[in-house]
């Protein structure tokens, strides 16, 4: 139940009142110890400048224990009906290590032309090698690690092609309509109404939300006190067309997750929730 995850939230919070800097998890505390984090760089490639927008970051590690970090990517197509099996792109054995690798080279990587990448994903793993030998990977690391973007874990993470996005097809201010069922509550929300404003940021493809949960945090945990009242902004991505809500997290660190359908009548459905088991429907109506 959430309900416990809400006292150690609000003895965490009182902890990071106390600090001038949020506390994060330790990886020498955690089983293995093994961890590389990725602090990104570029985060998209750009389909109209697919050379000059590379995927870009930096690897690191936090203790002197880690001999090698595999890198494989996996391509992502067909409107995510299709995927390719992982392939090697390099070992780094020196840290902290400038990673870039263009759109051009993924595309033959996986034998295509770049053209056909559009609208893709191309989805990164790796695997730590300990100088004990140990392996660590994104599937045995501590839930804490994964779990908080800001512990930049260097395992898994997903970069998306993208084509030149229109601001005018989503920005505004709408009425959500929203049902909703939570696995800690018997009944569930039906109706409920909230106004939604979805606007620009300074990335081009990125939109933030103000409340990903549509006010259904509020009509649930928030009304039995188990989190503050207001909204949970979020973020929203358009990927050649594709609109989803990413990089967005619960007060408890759960992700969040929602696709949008562009409605014939002009309202935009939303279909999402989180890891958790929360799910919604939320059809928006501008105003």
């Amino acid at each position: 139940m959430k309900i416990y995850r809400y006292i150690t939230f609000i003895l965490l919070a009182a902890l990071v009142w106390s600090c001038e800097t949020p506390m994060l998890v330790d990886p020498a505390d955690v089983p293995r110890g093994i961890f590389v984090m990725y602090e990104p760089g570029n985060t998209s490639i750009n389909s109209e400048d697919i050379e000059g927008t590379p995927v870009s970051g930096t690897f690191s590690v936090p203790a002197d224990n880690v001999a090698s970090h595999e890198v494989s990517v996996k391509r992502i197509y067909d409107n995510g009906e299709s995927e390719s099996e992982y392939v090697v792109l390099e070992t780094i054995t020196t840290f902290p290590y400038e990673f870039s690798v263009d759109g051009n080279e993924l595309a033959a990587v996986f034998g295509v032309p770049v053209e056909e990448t559009f609208a893709n994903f191309y989805t990164f793993n790796c695997v730590a090698t300990g100088s004990n030998g140990e392996l660590a990977d994104y599937d045995n690391l501590h839930s804490d690690l994964v779990g908080s973007a800001e512990q930049l874990q260097g395992f898994r993470f997903t970069v998306p092609v993208v084509c030149p996005s229109d601001p005018d097809v989503i920005i505004g201010t709408y009425t959500s309509v929203t049902n909703s069922t939570f696995p800690d509550f018997a009944d569930p929300a039906v109706g409920l109404e909230k106004t939604i404003v979805i606007d620009v940021t300074d990335e081009e493809g990125f939109y933030s939300i103000s409340d990903f949960t549509f006010g259904t945090y509020d009509h649930f945990y928030a009304a039995v006190g188990w989190c503050p009242v207001g909204d949970w902004p979020g973020t929203i991505q358009d990927v050649c067309g594709k609109f989803f809500i990413t990089d967005t997290f619960d007060p408890w660190g759960e992700v969040g997750y929602g696709d949008l359908t562009f409605n014939d009548d002009g309202t935009i459905t939303v279909v999402g929730g989180t890891g958790y088991g929360e799910e919604w429907t939320a059809v928006l109506t501008k105003q």
